[in-house]
């Protein structure tokens, strides 16, 4: 590809999908070379399908894998909506990290829980909005989430455990380790994000 100067290193995969197991039949992802996206599938299909033989099937394999990516890439909620929830209905205040920098929600005079949310969950119309520092070597935020979570009682939901704020207080969901499970936040597993909602 014209322009790309970067080399993929698969030793440096955070989430790696292990291919062995019983199953005969096992599509563990989906690819859109089109649009360049991929899905996570984990879907195992049963042998006596006769499925193994991906040029005798490639229809029905074809099938599968459009009816997955339309099932689920179609609204679904993800574990991004149950972490706005509960920050929503515990502070006024809650700052998000994005690829260009950190946006800040403030609860408007007369917003009430639901109207919150949906505009943090939307990503819209926030009321303060700090891009990433460039000289701190801080492109994916770490930095800015230390910054913005130190000293406080947070609830702290991210994907990668890469930041771990000082002298913090509160909950930590986290999808993938990190520096984050020792800093002193109680960790919850997506189920206790879940659950804790009713």
């Amino acid at each position: 590809m014209a322009g790309r100067v970067a080399h993929f290193d698969p030793r440096t995969v955070r989430q790696r999908y292990d291919l062995m197991g019983r199953s005969r039949v096992h599509v563990p992802m989906v690819v859109d070379v089109e649009r360049r996206t991929f899905l996570w599938t984990d879907l195992h299909l049963p042998p006596s399908e006769g499925h193994h033989s991906v040029s005798r099937h490639i229809d029905e394999l074809g099938r599968a894998g459009r009816d997955l990516y339309q099932y689920f890439s179609a609204g679904r909620t993800t574990l991004w909506n149950p972490a706005v929830w509960h920050a929503a209905a515990r502070t006024d205040e809650v700052a998000v990290s994005r690829r260009h920098g950190l946006v800040r929600y403030r609860r408007g005079a007369g917003e009430d829980t639901a109207a919150f949310a949906r505009r943090i969950r939307t990503l819209r119309t926030p009321d303060a909005e700090e891009p990433h520092g460039t000289e701190s070597g801080d492109g994916d935020g770490v930095v800015a989430v230390e910054r913005a979570a130190a000293g406080k009682r947070v609830l702290l939901a991210v994907v990668n455990g890469d930041a771990a704020p000082e002298k913090v207080s509160g909950t930590v969901y986290r999808l993938l380790p990190g520096p984050v499970d020792g800093c002193g936040l109680d960790r919850v597993a997506a189920g206790d994000l879940v659950a804790s909602l009713g």
